[in-house]
């Protein structure tokens, strides 16, 4: 795992330092009580069995000694039978304490990990929200869908899953090593002289596993986003018979998909018996060394046994700390894809300085406005006016930047060259929200939220305005089929507005905007999607929104136009006209073509 992403991680856990401090307490307190718990078993032997045997020769042995004498000072008084019982009494209530302090630490863990877990969903849902527009268009949703759920679980389950073992296992191996150390050091040196080899063997497979989670991620985001894209797109594959396509498409990003994570959980299941299998051969090795001290009278039968005892507690949490390297290793994966996102620079953002905007007073101007997707120019030098009260036109061909110009004017972008002036003040200076607040946008997709009705009109409000609510629906022609729906303004449209027609999305879209009550109005091909009869009642709702407003209006049917105040015509992202209507058409040029190609008197 890269140093940064795991001081990340440790970012995220000093909120909750408390938590761990007492998992960290509570852990020292289990460490010592399972040490008391399994090296109770020396007395044990010493004691009620009568082990025959050299006494040992370690600075232990004083300590061993004085819980030998008062053992037998016992049983002299009440017999082995009342010692045995007193034996196994101290041994459960060792278990007993063992046990609850152990529970008590996970319980603390449990609430850290899942604090983390939420705060990293919900700084990422955030930074979503703040990326610009231009972002997303170089994104594919579905894997962007895998990066804010699947990877965020993998993170949780792995990265910080591995915080229980990293918090517990270094005190347990501290602990265990110091008594071993006590009971045996020479024993204890010639043990660690396999952990390097072990650690070695832990790296190689890390990394490898590492590299592939990765691969397997990215595989999982490629295979959302094509079931995004088909959900979306379902109408066409079927009407286009388009099924055998998308099937063996996906049969094919499926099988890629199941051989990386084959390959995947080959790496990560071999570390556990591979650390099984180093514990054992060096138990063995310890057994066999061990063997010979006890033969040679350096120590004896029933502490080798204890002593063995203890290292099997040693080989626990190694593997642990083991099996947390290849959670982190496999989870680091995730956090870098995750981190493509929360590290991507918010290219559209409140200056240091800027300003909140009290009211559009006077007029809007673009000047010498140019901008590129990438390398890919899509305006030239732009350069007009919008003076207040006036309806300004945007038409041309289907590429020619009207879109573009509408998103910076609501500043989903920013300009790559030149600037935007509201009132003579650079549209950059001004606060996003403020300036936001001013603006109320009907695009040619209605976009709805699967909400109620009342809900998507006042979008972006803390309470309703029942009064604003009802004057907007009138003014948007939509007061009659609210009212004909099921729950009125409690009705749910469904996901997208599925539950409405084409002209009553559109309208609840116009409502929305009204409700605002901006001064400024963008209108995005707001009736070209729709039939004759809804075009007319959506256009009707239009008029009455545009009065006594500023509106920029986006259209390919000209006939929607023709009253504007100004027309601009746009060609390949450059102006090459601007008038009146009337004025336009006594010029041979763009919109002339267009007009008669719409056969519009």
């Amino acid at each position: 795992m890269k140093s940064k992403a795991f001081k990340e991680i440790l970012s995220l856990c000093l909120p909750y330092k408390g938590e761990l401090m007492a998992n960290f307490l509570l852990n020292v307190l289990n460490a010592v009580l399972s040490l008391f718990t399994f090296l109770s078993v020396v007395p044990f032997l010493y004691i009620l069995f009568k082990v025959e045997g050299q006494r040992p020769s370690t600075a232990s042995y004083s300590a061993w000694s004085k819980i030998e004498s008062v053992l037998n000072d016992y049983i002299a008084q009440h017999g082995q039978v009342s010692a045995l019982l007193l034996m196994c009494g101290v041994i459960v209530t060792l278990a007993f304490l063992k046990n609850a302090s152990n529970y008590l630490a996970l319980l603390r863990i449990a609430k850290v990990r899942t604090a983390i877990s939420r705060d990293l969903r919900g700084a990422l849902y955030e930074k979503v929200l703040r990326l610009s527009v231009a972002f997303y268009s170089n994104e594919k949703k579905g894997d962007l869908i895998s990066r804010m759920t699947n990877d965020l679980m993998e993170i949780e389950f792995s990265v910080i899953g591995a915080l229980e073992a990293l918090l517990k296992a270094p005190i347990m191996l501290v602990f265990s090593l110091i008594t071993l150390f006590v009971i045996s050091w020479q024993l204890t040196l010639f043990a660690l002289i396999f952990l390097p080899l072990s650690g070695w063997l832990i790296s190689k497979i890390a990394k490898s596993l590492k590299n592939a989670a990765k691969r397997g991620k990215g595989s999982l985001g490629e295979l959302i986003a094509m079931i995004e894209e088909t959900l979306t797109g379902m109408k066409v594959i079927k009407v286009f018979n388009a099924e055998p396509h998308f099937a063996d498409k996906f049969k094919d990003e499926n099988q890629g998909y199941f051989k990386l994570m084959h390959r995947l959980y080959k790496r990560e299941y071999l570390s556990s018996p591979m650390s099984e299998f180093i514990s054992l051969c060096v138990i063995s090795i310890l057994l066999y060394v061990g063997g010979g001290i006890v033969i040679n009278g350096n120590m004896s039968g029933a502490l080798l046994i204890g002593y063995l005892v203890v290292f099997s507690q040693v080989i626990q949490p190694a593997r642990a700390l083991s099996e947390a390297i290849f959670k982190i290793s496999k989870g680091a994966a995730s956090l870098e894809r995750v981190n493509e996102i929360m590290y991507a620079p918010e290219s559209v953002q409140d200056q240091p300085d800027a300003q909140a905007m009290a009211a559009f007073e006077d007029s809007i101007t673009f000047q010498n406005v140019s901008f590129a997707y990438q390398e890919n120019t899509v305006l030239h030098q732009i350069n007009f006016s919008i003076q207040k009260g006036e309806t300004i036109a945007l038409v041309g061909p289907s590429g020619s930047g009207k879109s573009t110009i509408a998103s910076l004017l609501v500043r989903l972008m920013d300009p790559t060259a030149g600037e935007i002036l509201i009132d003579g003040q650079p549209l950059s200076s001004l606060k996003l929200k403020s300036w936001r607040e001013q603006v109320g946008v009907v695009t040619q997709d209605s976009i709805l939220f699967n909400e109620t009705i009342a809900n998507n009109i006042a979008l972006g409000s803390e309470e309703w305005d029942v009064e604003r609510l009802h004057s907007a629906a009138r003014s948007a022609n939509a007061m009659e089929f609210i009212e004909q729906s099921p729950g009125s303004w409690e009705f749910n449209v469904g996901d997208g507005g599925s539950k409405l027609s084409g002209g009553q999305k559109q309208r609840l879209c116009i409502a929305r905007a009204i409700y605002r009550n901006p001064p400024l109005l963008i209108l995005d091909e707001a009736t070209s999607a729709l039939d004759t009869q809804s075009e007319q009642v959506v256009q009707n709702a239009i008029e009455n929104m545009m009065q006594n407003r500023t509106s920029l209006v986006i259209a390919h049917r000209l006939s929607t136009v023709q009253r504007a105040s100004r027309i601009i015509v746009l060609d390949q992202g450059k102006i090459v006209q601007m008038g009146t209507h009337e004025a336009l058409m006594q010029e041979e040029g763009l919109y002339k073509t267009l007009v008669e190609l719409q056969e519009l008197p």
